[in-house]
């Protein structure tokens, strides 16, 4: 059934949205009971059982005992999204390449619902911390932590930003982060300035990352790729010039490629 809304917002269908809140809920606690999900999500014992059934006969959940998992289907329903999105299938190549050229990681992200989503992924041979990297494409992050996400924020239109940060709020991962919308503007008015943004041990003590939005072939921002590395490496003018031209030379490849492939669709 829809919900009503007299404020005139559009309806939504109740049902979504508690399985909606109920994978969710498995994603962040990772192998929930049944009790642990009665907790998070506020409705009836019986009606929360009857989702979970419904869940695991169609594959999007699995159960283990008395703990409960994503299932498989939405592995394979994630590769469609991905395979599908134009800004993948042109910067797939570009990752790799980046990769292998500095040997650090390589990340080809997207916004969705102000927060970056990582799209695709590839780790060069000196790349560190596997487990932290390969956990960033599990939940979104927010934007104003990394510099991929500075990146594609300096593209959007100040008040836009300003909802953003009122919906999520500032969260402090370090003594470095970003935690006030003055700071931000300021630092979001360099990159426009100087074409990239870089995450100075922002999200994590140790890590450094220099990122650069791509645009579309209509002029919006679509997506951003970046390098991260440790701070031992990722330092000097490596740090301040040579990484950042690397990272935008290959964000120039990916959006000829999103032009050429655009021009090339049926009208």
């Amino acid at each position: 059934m829809a919900a009503d809304d007299p404020t005139g917002s559009p309806r939504r269908i109740k049902s979504i949205q508690t399985a909606s809140a109920i994978l969710e809920a498995i994603q962040y606690l990772e192998t929930p009971t049944f009790t642990d999900l009665c907790a998070e999500v506020e409705i009836s014992k019986g009606t929360v059982h009857t989702y979970l059934e419904t869940l695991e006969n169609e594959g999007f959940i699995t159960k283990s005992g008395k703990e409960y998992q994503l299932g498989v289907r939405l592995v394979t329903m994630g590769e469609s999204v991905r395979n599908q999105t134009d800004i993948y299938r042109a910067g797939q190549d570009e990752v790799e390449k980046l990769a292998e050229k500095t040997g650090e990681w390589v990340h080809l992200t997207v916004e969705y619902q102000g927060q970056e989503v990582t799209l695709y992924e590839s780790s060069g041979d000196r790349a560190i911390a596997m487990d932290y990297h390969l956990r960033m494409r599990e939940s979104p992050q927010y934007l104003y932590h990394t510099a991929a996400g500075k990146a594609i924020l300096a593209c959007f239109d100040r008040e836009r930003v300003r909802r953003i940060v009122d919906r999520q709020g500032f969260v402090e991962r370090t003594e470095k982060t970003i935690t006030d919308l003055e700071t931000l503007f300021e630092e979001l008015d360099r990159i426009q300035t100087q074409g990239y943004a870089v995450n100075d041990e922002e999200e994590v003590r140790g890590i450094r990352s220099v990122g650069t939005a791509i645009m579309g072939p209509d002029a919006a921002v679509c997506g951003a790729i970046s390098v991260t590395a440790p701070t031992s490496r990722l330092s000097g003018d490596y740090f301040e010039s040579e990484i950042p031209e690397l990272v935008m030379e290959a964000a120039n490849i990916i959006e000829v490629n999103l032009e050429t492939a655009d021009v090339q669709k049926p009208r």
